[in-house]
């Protein structure tokens, strides 16, 4: 994919809440896992792979293929299935425009077996199970643009590693999902992701409405579909973009303390604000309350990442664009209005 000035950094921290007694330092070892994750998608296995009847490759363990349509919940239920009873939910907060269902998977220990679909709709429970008092809850989302794809896998191996992780016993995995709620929604945008081909770079989006895999099916950016913080007017409308509604309902519905939104276009950890209330395109700091913590975080990441920590990603298009220490503020990198 090109790296164009439009495209949102690859890795976006929401607001970490003050009053939560958690220090940050509980969700690094989610934050390095996923950086690892990231360079094992470019990995194919080195092992021969296993053939089935009907010759297809056997799923696990194979970075070299895209999950497509229900094969994504496939492998969100197989990544489940590879950690021990009680540690994860499968669930969709809702649907895209063509009906795709947007799949979150939950992992933190003690959980519990879920309920049968006939129980817990009498019951009124919730797919995604109770609220554990004192865990923080954390959710990483990909694929917000549809032809950005690296994080949507990305988020089906992370899953897959932290259930595993935590079966076989590795220490760091265990601490970290007996003290965090962990929530991986790897696609925001299936329609898009299932229109976008190889090679497009975004060049379909002077066609038809929806025909670019970067937007929704009615050919909205849900990047740029959120209410803006520092706007005065009227919020927007959400009818033409169900997914952002049905983000928006499930983080109003629980308590995240850290988020992050993993795109394509460039190698950058960029922290919150995205924007500032004069919306200069670039150059304008715009940091949040938190400013030192989002930093600490970003650089923690950064400084982990083989590339990102060089400040110099040398992508094709803006080959001479750098970044001190792998990092910037979203709105001083260019502001998303």
């Amino acid at each position: 994919m090109a790296s164009v000035r439009e495209e949102r950094a690859p890795w976006r921290l929401g607001r970490l809440r003050r009053r939560l007694r958690s220090p940050p330092l509980l969700l690094l070892p989610l934050l390095l896992l996923l950086r690892s994750s990231a360079q094992a998608a470019h990995i194919k296995k080195a092992e021969a792979t296993t053939t089935t009847v009907a010759g297809s490759e056997a799923a696990e363990g194979q970075f070299d293929h895209y999950y497509h349509e229900a094969a994504l919940g496939e492998a969100l239920e197989a990544a489940a299935a590879a950690g021990p009873p009680g540690l994860a939910r499968l669930f969709s907060i809702g649907s895209s425009v063509e009906g795709r269902p947007l799949w979150v998977l939950r992992l933190t220990a003690g959980l519990g077996p879920p309920p049968t679909a006939t129980a817990a709709a009498a019951a009124g429970l919730d797919a995604a199970g109770p609220l554990l008092p004192g865990r923080p809850q954390v959710k990483l989302v990909g694929n917000m643009h549809g032809d950005e794809t690296v994080s949507r896998q990305v988020l089906v191996y992370l899953a897959r590693e932290l259930a595993s992780g935590y079966r076989r016993g590795d220490p760091r995995l265990v601490r970290l999902l007996n003290t965090t709620d962990v929530y991986l929604l790897p696609s925001l945008n299936p329609d898009g992701f299932e229109r976008a081909r190889e090679g497009d770079c975004g060049l379909g989006d002077s066609g038809p409405p929806g025909t670019s895999g970067r937007y929704n099916s009615r050919g909205r950016d849900l990047n740029r579909s959120f209410p803006d913080q520092f706007s005065t007017g009227k919020p927007p409308s959400l009818d033409e973009v169900p997914e952002v509604r049905a983000l928006i309902d499930w983080i109003r519905k629980n308590k995240f303390v850290l988020s992050g939104n993993l795109h394509g276009g460039s190698v950058v950890a960029s922290y919150p604000f995205d924007d500032s209330p004069k919306h200069v395109a670039t150059g304008i700091y715009s940091k949040t309350s938190d400013d030192e913590v989002f930093r600490y975080l970003a650089k923690a990441y950064a400084s982990n990442h083989p590339i990102m920590k060089t400040g110099e990603p040398h992508c094709p298009g803006d080959e001479d664009e750098t970044f001190k220490d792998g990092i910037t503020n979203g709105a001083h990198w260019y502001d998303v209005e």
